[in-house]
């Protein structure tokens, strides 16, 4: 009788250490799987650290994620992620030690953080770095910006690729800027080819203007589509996110990565406001 309690008291007691849960995931760390339709920026936000550290911290070439991805988040005693990421805050100006190396420069409306490292000859991570950015696409007009390893002076105009009116995409900033002359009308983000279907560089013009184009070979439809080069049989241009056969967006949530068939997609907003100003002869470049 004392032989099967003690038996079955080590048998319960083996059931209740296999029980314990385990994980391989370090203390300092969290794995966060990826849903559809979010980005590296909103990931950030959810766990309250900056996407560029994301994506740094999982060796990301860019950044393209897709459902199903897992990630590290880095950091540590960071809160637990919510369902929702937070809502951003209307920015409030901070005021940044200026280096000895350094100049500032007033944000002027239009501008971008892209087209403002641009003009000065930084790349954008040193600008966002200086300035302490958390979130690169919400800067604003009259905002002051610290303008690394840049002697104080004044800033220089942008300049426009050429025309009365031009269009410049920039496939590594996946940005679209518009411009009359050399006054920047539009700036926009923009997705090109993915991987193996890229969107090719060159120097183009406007092709032709169509309200809303068809896909034959994706059953798609494109609207504000402005023709700009062909590629084979096929022409690429610059048109809204894609109309899915069941009304759907293709590629809804995935602006700002390499996502398109070679073509440029906007925002539905975005491309109806450069097809209206956009003419047939329109100078377009695209760029690395």
């Amino acid at each position: 009788m004392r032989l099967w309690l003690w038996r079955s008291a080590c048998i319960l007691a083996m059931v209740v250490v296999l029980m314990i849960p385990t994980t391989a995931v370090r203390a300092e760390q969290v794995v966060h799987i990826v849903q559809p339709g979010e980005t590296l920026y909103r990931i950030g936000l959810r766990y309250g650290v900056s996407w560029v550290e994301i994506q740094r911290i999982n060796h990301l070439l860019d950044t393209l994620i897709y459902a199903g991805q897992q990630l590290i988040i880095p950091g540590e005693g960071q809160a637990e992620a919510t369902s929702e990421p937070p809502v951003e805050a209307t920015p409030v100006p901070t005021e940044t030690p200026v280096p000895e190396s350094a100049t500032t420069y007033i944000v002027q409306r239009g501008d971008t953080l892209s087209s403002i490292a641009a003009r000065f000859g930084v790349s954008l991570s040193q600008l966002i770095d200086a300035n302490r950015i958390f979130n690169p696409s919400l800067i604003y007009a009259g905002q002051t910006l610290v303008i690394p390893g840049v002697e104080s002076g004044p800033a220089q105009p942008p300049t426009s690729p050429g025309g009365a009116k031009s269009i410049l995409i920039d496939i590594s900033e996946q940005q679209l800027y518009a411009y009359e002359g050399e006054a920047l009308i539009f700036s926009f983000v923009a997705s090109t080819g993915s991987p193996g279907l890229d969107t090719r560089p060159g120097a183009y013009a406007v092709q032709n203007k169509i309200p809303n184009a068809y896909g034959g070979n994706w059953n798609i439809w494109m609207p504000n589509w402005l023709g700009i080069y062909w590629a084979g049989n096929l022409q690429n241009g610059i048109h809204a996110l894609p109309i899915l056969p069941g009304g759907g967006r293709l590629w809804d949530g995935y602006l700002g990565t390499p996502v398109s068939y070679g073509c440029i997609i906007l925002g539905v907003d975005e491309s109806r406001l450069l097809y209206d100003w956009a003419e047939v002869g329109t100078s377009v470049v695209i760029q690395y």
